[in-house]
């Protein structure tokens, strides 16, 4: 009967072959829990959490959490584990949340694994260790976890507390980008845009690239729109590039609101538009991209699309050159021995120059 009541609760709760009504999945859900029926009890600790069919209570949550953690049930554990970890309903504890994600992992469970192996990597509540966390993550990712097989494909390509090996960081991304997974589509996709270990390939890219962006992962929606800017011939639309570009810059991405400045100066798929293009990277220099800030400098030293003014194109050449941007370094070393716009000072255009050889070095 238990079961019974817990599965009637489920379907109110998700409005399966009945209309959806949290009161009478709690209804159901109490009565399983009457009956000792764990997964009932986690579920009322889903509710108080969440706020659903009755007021948010996360002390009230974390009570049924532990109930049915107690029990033995995996999904509570992992679950206590995290509120541990946010001081969520509980004070924080890592050695309370390390016990509770322990007992989910024994169990085999993909999340607790995570969790755990996470505390390996940071450090928390144990020494720092990698090896441990990598144990528990393959653990995890050989379950078909997406989150797990994206994080153990990421340690891979960047070398982060393994080696690096391309191979492998491609077979676990691979992995989790068939499951859906945005963030695995995207670097999965940035691999192939930059032949990272893989036989450069624009079109594969471009594929992978796109079903992240149709998730909304912003960082994709810019590589899209970049490839498909500057991509070869069989990928390259500077339309639909503008289009995608325009939507990242709107939402404040640095990188496209640069990329979107320079498709304006040049008319690349738009109507030239010196003045949008200024807009742009004006948008990107307030926030300290330096790019931008240069080619806020040079607009203002050749005056094109705003008013000739070398004071103020010297001020975003030097915010650009001050972040090592050497394009801006050498503009500001030909401005001091020339002249133009300020006072001759060769020490100044010998201090620059030196500056854009030394980072052009690194």
């Amino acid at each position: 009967m238990a079961q019974s009541h817990y599965r009637l609760g489920m379907n109110y709760y998700q409005g399966k072959g009945v209309k959806k009504s949290y009161a009478e999945a709690m209804k159901w859900f109490r009565l399983a829990a009457q009956e000792k029926y764990p997964h009932a009890i986690f579920m009322l600790g889903r509710m108080y959490d969440s706020g659903k069919g009755i007021a948010k209570n996360p002390v009230e949550a974390v009570k049924y959490y532990r109930q049915a953690a107690e029990m033995g049930y995996a999904r509570a554990q992992n679950i206590l584990g995290q509120a541990y970890i946010k001081g969520n309903g509980v004070p924080a504890d890592y050695d309370e949340a390390l016990k509770w994600f322990r007992k989910a992992a024994e169990q085999n469970f993909s999340d607790g694994q995570y969790n755990l192996g996470l505390m390996y990597a940071k450090g928390n509540g144990v020494p720092k260790d990698f090896v441990e966390a990598r144990r528990w993550w393959g653990l995890a990712a050989e379950q078909g976890n997406p989150k797990v097989q994206f994080t153990l494909g990421h340690m891979y390509l960047i070398g982060k507390g393994v080696k690096k090996n391309y191979s492998k960081a491609r077979q676990w991304l691979r992995q989790a980008a068939e499951q859906g997974l945005p963030t695995a589509q995207y670097h999965l996709g940035m691999m192939y845009t930059k032949g990272t270990g893989v036989l450069q390939n624009q079109t594969e890219a471009r594929k992978w690239l796109q079903k992240a962006a149709e998730q909304n992962y912003l960082d994709a929606i810019y590589a899209l729109g970049k490839l498909l800017s500057v991509g070869s011939e069989e990928v390259r639309d500077p339309t639909s590039a503008v289009v995608l570009l325009q939507q990242a810059a709107t939402r404040g991405h640095q990188r496209a609101q640069v990329a979107i400045g320079h498709h304006y100066a040049k008319g690349n798929g738009v109507v030239q538009d010196l003045q949008l293009a200024y807009h742009w990277w004006l948008e990107a220099a307030k926030t300290g991209n330096a790019d931008a800030q240069y080619n806020l400098g040079v607009m203002y030293i050749n005056g094109k699309g705003v008013k000739r003014d070398a004071l103020e194109g010297k001020r975003w050449l030097t915010e650009a050159a001050d972040q090592g941007h050497t394009k801006a370094q050498y503009c500001l070393g030909i401005m001091y021995s020339t002249g133009t716009g300020v006072p001759v000072d060769m020490d100044e255009a010998l201090r620059w120059k030196e500056a854009a050889e030394f980072w052009e070095s690194l």
